[in-house]
């Protein structure tokens, strides 16, 4: 399609976008609020965590226990065959995949696997390497040596348009939120298929 003339390289959210992880945050922040002895209300969960969290000791036990969360939500996961077939007609197309999500790498990976389709990305950049999202999709055009406007954003929350927008990115929202601005918006990942031509 026209508006992806030009286009290189897909950076795809995961929670949300890919697939929905039913992580339990509240209950994630009642047990890290437990290590940090604090009453805080840890919103946004990671900056809270970097701010708060004393030494990197702490940090790495605060973040070892959300990921050992997202793991247990992430083995309940299963392949669909529509999303693999969007990412294999991807590869056919040559563009190139990127992952950026604020889950740990371990969980991150580990959904692609076995969602089926961790073989048709090209890189994963997780909170254990970045922590904002401006860093990540930043990192991920660096790594696959993109400029911005040769690059879209696929992800289901406002504030990633809005970071794709300044960066220079095109944008897809998996969304029906009246507030989100995108270049699509689509109810669903499966429907960048239609976009693409294909079925």
């Amino acid at each position: 399609m026209r508006d992806l003339d030009g286009i290189e390289l897909f950076i795809f959210d995961l929670d949300g976008t890919i697939a929905s992880l039913q992580i339990n945050w509240e209950e994630v922040r009642e047990k890290i609020r437990k290590v940090l002895k604090t009453n805080q209300s840890l919103i946004p969960l990671i900056p809270s965590i970097e701010q708060l969290a004393i030494d990197s000791t702490m940090k790495k036990r605060i973040y070892q226990t959300i990921d050992s969360e997202e793991m247990k939500t992430v083995k309940k996961l299963k392949s669909d065959k529509t999303a693999v077939r969007l990412f294999k007609r991807l590869k056919e197309l040559d563009y190139n995949l990127a992952l950026v999500t604020l889950q740990g790498r371990k969980p991150a990976i580990e959904a692609l696997r076995r969602l089926g389709i961790y073989e048709y990305f090209d890189l994963v950049v997780s909170r254990d390497e970045k922590k904002d999202r401006e860093d990540q999709i930043g990192a991920a055009l660096e790594k696959m040596n993109v400029q911005p406007f040769q690059a879209v954003v696929v992800a289901d929350k406002v504030k990633d348009m809005q970071v794709a927008k300044k960066m220079g990115c095109k944008s897809i929202a998996i969304s029906d939120k009246l507030e989100i601005d995108a270049d699509f918006k689509l109810s669903n990942i499966k429907e960048i298929l239609k976009i693409l031509g294909g079925d």
